[in-house]
C-alpha cells in the first residue's frame, strides 16, 4: 500500500496484528461470547444444526451454549460511546443479542450490573481443508453466566416452538455427562460457568 493511502478498518487491523506478531504478542484470531442461561439449575443449551465449523468439522446435531464469535461491526457500534459500560461492554452486548435472538428467538434487552464472564482460551493447529494450508488459531472464548429470569431476557412465540421441536433445551444438570458436546472446550465452559452461577447465588 502506498504511504499516506487511506486504509480500511480490515487493513489497520491486520496491519496492527504484524507489529505486534513481530514483537512476539500473541493476536486473537478469534473472539466467542456465549451466554449460560440457567432454570432451576439446569443450563439452556441448544441443538447444533449449521454443519460448518471454526476447524470445518461437521457439529451438527450436538449441543452448545448459545454464542458465537464476535463481528467486526459489535465493536464499531459502541467505540467512540462516551458510557463507560457502554464503552466497553456494549461490543459483548451487541454480539450476544444478535446470537441470542437468531439461535434461541430471546432479546436480549440488557446485562447483569455487574458483568461476570468465565475464560477459555487456546492455541490450534489444523489443515484447512479447501487450501490444504496449514494454519493457527489464537481463539479467545468466554461464557456469561446469568438466571433464566433475569428481567433483561425476554421470551417469544420462536423461543418456545425452538423448545418444542428440541432445538432448545434445559438440560438437567446431572445429564451432561450424558449429552454430546460440540467440543471440550464447550463443555469446559458450560462446566465453569455453572461453577460460577452456582456461587453468584450463595
Amino acid at each position: 500500500m502506498k504511504k499516506g493511502a487511506r486504509m480500511t478498518e480490515a487493513e489497520k487491523i491486520l496491519a496492527e496484528c504484524r507489529n505486534n506478531l513481530k514483537r512476539g504478542r500473541a493476536v486473537a484470531t478469534g473472539i466467542g461470547v456465549f451466554v449460560i442461561m440457567v432454570r432451576n439449575g439446569d443450563p439452556l443449551l441448544r441443538r447444533r444444526l449449521e454443519k460448518e465449523s471454526l476447524y470445518q468439522q461437521d457439529l451438527s446435531g450436538k449441543w452448545e451454549m448459545p454464542g458465537g464469535g464476535a463481528e467486526l461491526s459489535h465493536f464499531l457500534t459502541w467505540a467512540e460511546d462516551k458510557n463507560a459500560e457502554r464503552r466497553y461492554c456494549g461490543s459483548i452486548f451487541e454480539a450476544l443479542k444478535q446470537e441470542m435472538a437468531e439461535e434461541t428467538g430471546l432479546a436480549l434487552l440488557g446485562f447483569p450490573d455487574h458483568l461476570l464472564m468465565v475464560p477459555a482460551w487456546f492455541r490450534r493447529e489444523y489443515i484447512n481443508k479447501e487450501t490444504d494450508e496449514e494454519r493457527v488459531t489464537i481463539d479467545v472464548a468466554f461464557s456469561l453466566p446469568i438466571p433464566f429470569e433475569a428481567p433483561f431476557i425476554e421470551e417469544t412465540k420462536v423461543f418456545h416452538e425452538k423448545l418444542e421441536r428440541r432445538e432448545l433445551m434445559f438440560v438437567p444438570r446431572n445429564k451432561l455427562q450424558e449429552i454430546e458436546i460440540v467440543s471440550p472446550r464447550m463443555r469446559f465452559l458450560i462446566e465453569r460457568g455453572l461453577e460460577v452461577y452456582d456461587l453468584l447465588g450463595e
